[in-house]
């Protein structure tokens, strides 16, 4: 038997872009995990099972329509197999995160285990958002790590009663977003982002192709630490530093005083929905101010006021809000927000513990991006940091990330309250410098910063040749014609021309 609910507005919002792009990469989350340890498989199945019994979202189908369908019963698909070595589960896991989610027959939540000796595997978790959310990975860990436990001792398995399940939330939020209350959001929102620019580019535009990629670096212990105590002196949250940090290296690499970053809120206020698996998170745009030449103490200041103004205006759908403003529709942009940013706190992620293994997580840059751009920082539990950058390939290139993930690092370790915003970031190198002068003469204008892009300053294709005559004949052979087509900008070129092993 199966029963048929209408859908909430983030999963209506998820399914659309789902059919958009049906292979699920961009819409599906994956953890893989070392085990180290007798991995119990059948009692890890039967924990799997009284998961899916308990939360309805693992089992329920989405066919293409405006309804949920919800089973009475389902499974998780697993499957085992047997590896040589890890490097070969490491290649498996790959392929595993790459094959698509069948969202109209399910199921939406997939464990495969790579074995390669008794006491040594690869889980890897694939779960699509329609299935959990981040909040909801969390508890289904921590559930599963229960389950798991009592299963392995021959216990039966006490989990508290849920007193809702999601689609009891979706038709509650539907019945709370009443007209006049719609209204009085969309209005507020409008007045808000008035004026603002709703397109960042980070880069020359470019038609996405959707090929996900995932780059990560670790921050150092005394960066992580010294950003935790400067949100503990100024008594401001440590998302509100990490924010902050984001915006002045977009700001920057964009050359705005004005920057939009997407977050997704969990929608959790409820108790009653504490511990329910599902997609809640709705998407707004965090305002981040840099104008007026701040301090970052006052940037500070103007991104809790800004997080603080919109967590209360949080309600809107965000596709409701698209519909508002009506930005001008451009396949190769997402709306009004381009780049969206998270802070995962230790344990927040979700901690799979297995009676008698050591279950450790494996970082792997999986091929996902469920944005052009999304700067996650997720803080684990010995106190360090890992800064992930989930981004199209297809349109940032590997060295862009890379560049962008050292400058964030940078302003990290050089917050101070006072300092003014624009000296957070490193001076040009020398070679740097060097090709802001050759740009400059080229296009005869009187500065170019260091992420300035040369076609964005007005320059045209046939100008690079000149420039790369004035390069070769003053930095010698390093850069040719299509480097600098590639990275226009004297940043770019010179952490290009550095790689190849110049002089300079």
């Amino acid at each position: 038997m199966t029963s048929v609910f209408p859908l909430s507005f983030a999963q209506q919002r998820l399914c659309f872009l789902h059919w958009l792009d049906p292979t699920g990469f961009a819409h599906s989350s994956a953890r893989c995990l070392r085990v180290k340890g007798p991995l119990d498989l059948s009692a890890l199945c039967v924990a799997l099972d009284v998961l899916v019994a308990r939360h309805e979202p693992l089992r329920t189908r989405y066919p293409l329509g405006a309804h949920q369908q919800v089973p009475l019963d389902g499974r998780v698909d697993v499957q085992v197999l047997d590896v040589a070595n890890e490097a070969e589960a490491l290649q498996h896991a790959e392929v595993t995160v790459a094959r698509p989610f069948d969202i109209e027959h399910g199921p939406l939540l997939r464990l495969t285990v790579l074995r390669w000796s008794p006491k040594a595997h690869l889980l890897v978790f694939s779960a699509h958002l329609l299935a959990a959310d981040g909040w909801s990975l969390q508890v289904f860990f921590e559930e599963l790590s229960l389950a798991y436990r009592a299963v392995v001792r021959g216990e039966p398995v006490r989990l508290p009663e849920l007193p809702v399940q999601y689609v009891d939330w979706a038709a509650w939020q539907r019945e709370q977003l009443t007209g006049a209350r719609r209204e009085a959001l969309t209005r507020w929102w409008c007045q808000r982002l008035s004026g603002l620019p709703l397109v960042l580019d980070l880069v020359p535009p470019r038609r996405p192709m959707g090929r996900g990629r995932r780059m990560h670096r670790v921050l150092p212990s005394e960066v992580a630490a010294s950003v935790r105590a400067l949100a503990r002196s100024e008594q401001r949250s440590v998302f509100t530093v990490l924010a902050a940090a984001c915006g002045v290296v977009l700001g920057h690499q964009a050359g705005r005083e004005q920057v939009l970053l997407g977050l997704a809120v969990a929608n959790r206020e409820l108790p009653e929905v504490e511990r329910v698996l599902g997609f809640f998170v709705n998407t707004v745009a965090l305002p981040v101010d840099l104008s007026g030449h701040p301090d970052f103490r006052e940037l500070l200041t103007r991104v809790a006021e800004a997080t603080a103004a919109v967590n209360a205006h949080k309600d809107l759908p965000f596709e409701q809000l698209v519909a508002a403003l009506g930005p001008p529709r451009d396949s190769s942009r997402s709306p009004i927000v381009q780049v969206n940013f998270a802070y995962h706190p230790a344990g927040t992620t979700g901690v799979l513990a297995l009676q008698g293994c050591e279950v450790s997580d494996c970082l792997l840059d999986f091929a996902t991006a469920k944005f052009e751009l999304t700067l996650r920082v997720e803080e684990t539990s010995d106190g360090a940091s890992v800064v992930w950058a989930e981004y199209d390939e297809s349109l940032f290139d590997a060295g862009f990330i890379t560049r962008l993930l050292s400058a964030y690092e940078e302003v990290l370790r050089a917050a101070t309250p006072g300092v003014p915003v624009a000296r957070l970031l490193p001076p040009p190198t020398a070679t740097e410098r060097v090709l802001m002068r050759i740009f400059s003469d080229v296009l005869g204008v009187e500065t170019v910063g260091p992420h300035d892009d040369f076609f964005r300053l007005g320059g045209q294709s046939l100008q690079l040749v000149e420039v790369a005559a004035r390069i070769r004949a003053e930095l010698g052979p390093g850069l040719g014609l299509r480097d600098l087509y590639e990275v226009p900008t004297a940043a770019g070129a010179a952490a290009r021309f550095t790689n190849r092993g110049a002089s300079r």
